[in-house]
């Protein structure tokens, strides 16, 4: 019951990273622009193996020096990944995965595509049963229950032989963040690195106020545009979008949430030793009040606190000047597709590396696995190789896209999303879209604009370390609930803040806060002093 009870945990705390991680693709929002180019932390030279194939290696797999058999039979592997959609035709695109596998690695692959709706009601059936499974993609919120569950293999002992390109592609540094207690549960994907608040604006509305993009640096900078596109539009909603991300919820990216959720931080970007009460930090609070006045004032919707519409979607509607997201290099692109209106976007937090963000999405080898090492060997190939990665994301060239003379993709003549075999536009969950096209609309050097913002951000002194939240499951479980009781309502400005975070706190404290907090401390400083 235990175990069962920390994946569940598990599950519901990292839907709720996944919602500042770069994922939803742009066609969702009926647009295919710029989607999947929401991935960080790799190399764009990370094709090191990817023109080793053309059944030329018989005496190695990449970069890594590993001698390939080609006279035994082929191990057949299942490798399970995250897609956007459930495609039409992910026949011919397995059927093309193989003729590079068997001809590099001598392993003929089941390709096993999961929704992230169908990953969170069949995982852990799956990773329970005795079915064949090799690689499995994670959830890094807590990596414990995984371990604790004997789910995963411990991939530590294969990385000098069978992944070093993962070394390279990766980083030493990144692929930490997926070892609890010097056990490497899983390797990152290559998804955003950090998550800055970026407030999203129709251009039209603003350039009527008169303000400029670069006067505007803060969030409390945005009340004065409100207020002249409210007397402008008094039918407007100025500023909305889904309740769990206004702005008082999102301002957690200032902070280290160390894992476990937000109940314990290190405060300042994470460079505090200190593990504080994120709900009665003033930079929280501050934020709280902010959103407060914006909603007397009637800058938000009557429904902000139970809104479940995105401001994308709200704004493509017509009807929302603004949204809060998070942020990476290519967001104008993305907020353009996906909402039909020119965009104009406001960054008001800095880009900070936290060990949450790195390790939200990883690629694993199940304990299920009949040969682990034939596992890593193909893991370690797909990060290496960019015609694994293409056809995972975007299906089969001629058939499902075409490469444009800029370098970017875009759909053969006659093909349209609605009638394409098989376009996920999900490179951000899967293992490496930096060693991977990119779909028209966005940049072709994109990948270098998200490897210059991991480079540059500000790293938190917890980069690296994972919380094991075993210890207080029955605490955590009870804190989220109390946070589902409070937060969506203080964080839309609907009640005044001082009365309600005063509850609010004092029902966290009853729910086991400090024993969560104090919990966190001891392992953090455990950690911290070894580094």
């Amino acid at each position: 019951m235990k175990k069962r009870l920390a994946l569940l945990l598990t599950l519901a705390m990292s839907a709720s990273v996944l919602a500042g991680c770069g994922g939803g693709d742009a066609d969702d929002a009926g647009a295919s622009a710029g989607g999947s180019a929401g991935g960080a932390g790799a190399s764009t030279e990370a094709d090191a193996g990817a023109d080793a194939g053309n059944g030329e290696t018989a005496g190695n797999a990449s970069s890594t020096g590993v001698e390939i058999n080609f006279d035994e039979e082929p191990y057949e592997a299942t490798l399970m990944y995250w897609v956007g959609n459930d495609a039409r035709d992910v026949d011919s695109v397995e059927e093309a995965f193989n003729e590079l596998t068997l001809s590099q690695l001598n392993i003929k692959v089941n390709l096993l595509p999961v929704t992230m709706g169908t990953y969170m009601q069949q995982i852990q059936m799956v990773l329970s049963s005795d079915d064949d499974l090799d690689i499995v993609p994670i959830f890094g919120g807590n990596i414990g229950s995984y371990i604790d569950s004997d789910f995963l293999v411990d991939m530590s002992e294969y990385m000098d032989t069978y992944g070093q390109d993962l070394v390279e592609v990766i980083g030493e540094e990144d692929i930490e963040c997926g070892r609890l207690n010097g056990f490497l549960a899983g390797v990152p994907n290559m998804h955003e690195r950090t998550n800055p608040i970026i407030f999203v604006l129709r251009t039209d509305l603003l350039e009527e106020t008169g303000f400029k993009a670069e006067d505007l640096k803060s969030a409390e900078d945005l009340t004065q545009v409100f207020a002249a596109v409210h007397e402008k539009h008094p039918e407007m909603t100025i500023y909305g979008g889904q309740n769990t991300l206004s702005y008082p919820l999102q301002i957690a990216v200032t902070v280290d949430p160390l894992g476990g959720g937000n109940f314990g931080v290190l405060p300042d970007n994470g460079q505090s030793e200190t593990v504080v009460n994120w709900y009665e930090d003033e930079t929280f609070v501050e934020a709280c009040k902010l959103v407060r006045s914006w909603n007397e004032a009637g800058y938000v919707s009557a429904d902000f606190a139970t809104c479940t519409d995105t401001g994308e979607a709200l704004m493509r509607a017509g009807n929302l000047f603004c949204f809060s997201t998070a942020g990476k290099p290519n967001s104008k692109v993305e907020k353009d597709a996906q909402t039909g209106f020119d965009t104009t976007i406001i960054q008001v937090t800095p880009d900070v590396c936290y060990t949450q963000t790195t390790n939200a999405l990883l690629y694993s080898i199940s304990s299920n696995s009949e040969d682990p090492e034939k596992a890593m060997l193909l893991l370690n190939w797909i990060y290496a190789t960019k015609e694994a990665n293409d056809l995972l994301n975007w299906g089969v060239e001629g058939k499902d896209y075409i490469v444009k003379e800029d370098g970017t993709l875009d759909y053969p003549e006659g093909v349209t999303m609605d009638n394409v075999g098989y376009h996920q536009d999900s490179g951000w969950s899967m293992m490496n879209q930096y060693n991977s096209y990119v779909w028209t609309g966005n940049d072709a050097d994109v990948w270098d604009q998200y490897q210059a913002v991991r480079d540059n951000a500000i790293m938190s002194k917890a980069y690296g370390f994972i919380f094991d939240t075993t210890p207080v499951l029955n605490e955590l479980s009870a804190l989220t609930a109390v946070s589902e009781e409070y937060l969506t309502t203080i964080g839309s400005g609907s009640v005044d803040p001082e009365p309600a975070l005063a509850e609010f706190n004092e029902k966290l404290y009853g729910a086991g806060l400090q024993t969560v907090i104090d919990e966190k401390q001891a392992q953090f400083d455990a950690w911290y002093g070894q580094q």
